[in-house]
């Protein structure tokens, strides 16, 4: 070594090489002690008796080591601690409870090491101890977060299979509502549509004398067109759910198809104008059957809830917000009252203009029909101004 290293290190105070071995020893921050081969206490610095609470003339010569430790602790030493001593010189942490003066307790971890004679004969066992209160506490949060954890785990499997169970049966009863709706809706059409015919042949030939006939007439056309109108509804809502989530999707041209659904909606006598605006997304890929059928239940909805004193005008366009396309339809119709219904907006057969023939199925069909396609439907209303739906899709 140089003699600029020599002038780097520090100066050394003397007073730190001249430390009492026997002070090191008393005061040493684990508890030191020595004990004759049968366990007889021998010799304890002072660590060690403050933490037990008695006194050098207490212990030494008169108790053994395994006095010190509880019941259980004694018994491990006696059977496997010592024995092992004998057979290798020395144990290393090995947990044990000592018994205080006061009757309290001190987990500590125990490491000792056997001395022979010159004839190899058992002299004595030196024993260092280390407290591990905070240890064995720390030990024991862990277990029970542990045992919590378990419990929890296994209440979640618990939870987890009754909802398992729950769904199957919800998926049986859909099943077997969906097979129920359909038959029925399935065997009324034919004689509801009967009816109407007999109806309508009853019209043509018969005569009433009565002033109110006619009025009565025109209610029991108008409920058989309800009746008809709402199974019709019903057998769409099961034919769309039977359906499988996955369609295959398509490209679409949305200016010629939109332009399609438009002419087959025919206005008739009531001239409506409409603005289609898909320069920012010109085309989607989605199922055509689906968009076609959200489009057209959208679109005749805005027709029929055309405000009486003003020209019907519908706006339908594309936009891109973040990530996500946005397919909106614009009305100047009626508008729908949101702080009263908006939260059962898209419940089935729920309608919010009474004076307007409806089955209230479309707004269902078009809801489910957008989450089905992985998107959401957002609507802004105002009573007597209109009604705009905003789909997000995908792209």
């Amino acid at each position: 070594m140089s003699e600029a290293d020599d002038e780097l290190l520090p100066e050394l105070d003397l007073r730190l090489t001249q430390e009492n071995l026997e002070d090191l020893y008393e005061h040493a921050p684990c508890g030191y002690c020595s004990c004759l081969p049968d366990g007889t206490l021998v010799k304890l610095n002072h660590t060690l008796l403050n933490w037990l609470g008695y006194t050098r003339e207490e212990l030494v010569a008169h108790w053994c080591l395994q006095d010190l430790f509880t019941i259980g602790g004694r018994l491990h030493y006696e059977t496997h601690c010592a024995p092992l001593l004998l057979l290798q010189d020395q144990v290393r942490e090995i947990s044990y409870t000592l018994r205080r003066k006061d009757g309290s307790t001190l987990p500590v971890l125990m490491s000792a090491v056997l001395v022979r004679d010159l004839d190899q004969q058992p002299l004595v066992v030196r024993i260092t101890l280390f407290d591990i209160t905070d240890r064995r506490r720390y030990e024991q949060e862990l277990l029970r977060a542990k045992v919590q954890a378990e419990e929890q785990r296994e209440q979640l499997a618990q939870a987890n299979q009754l909802l398992v169970s729950k769904n199957e049966q919800l998926t049986r009863i859909n099943a077997d509502l969906d097979s129920f709706v359909y038959t029925a809706s399935h065997d009324l059409k034919q004689p509801v549509t009967n009816m109407a015919g007999l109806f309508q042949e009853l019209k043509r030939t018969a005569s009433f004398h009565d002033p109110e006939a006619n009025g009565m007439m025109s209610m029991f056309e108008e409920a058989l067109q309800q009746i008809l109108v709402t199974i019709q509804g019903l057998t769409e809502v099961v034919q769309q759910q039977r359906e499988p989530e996955q369609v295959a999707s398509d490209v679409v041209e949305l200016q010629p198809f939109v332009e399609e659904i438009i002419r087959s909606l025919q206005p008739g006598e009531q001239a409506a104008t409409f603005t289609l605006d898909f320069a920012a997304v010109p085309r989607l890929r989605m199922s055509r059957a689906s968009l076609h059928s959200m489009l057209y239940n959208l679109l005749s909805n805005a027709l029929k809830y055309a405000e009486p004193a003003r020209t019907p005008h519908i706006r339908v366009s594309t936009a891109m917000v973040k990530d996500k396309v946005v397919l909106s339809v614009q009305d100047n119709g009626r508008g729908i009252n949101m702080e009263r219904h908006g939260a059962e907006l898209f419940q089935l057969f729920r309608r919010f203009h009474p004076g307007v023939a409806g089955s209230g199925v479309g707004l269902y069909l078009v809801n489910r029909l957008v989450h089905q396609a992985g998107g959401r439907i957002e609507v802004d209303s105002q009573v007597g101004e209109g009604t705009t739906f905003h789909i997000y899709l995908p792209q």
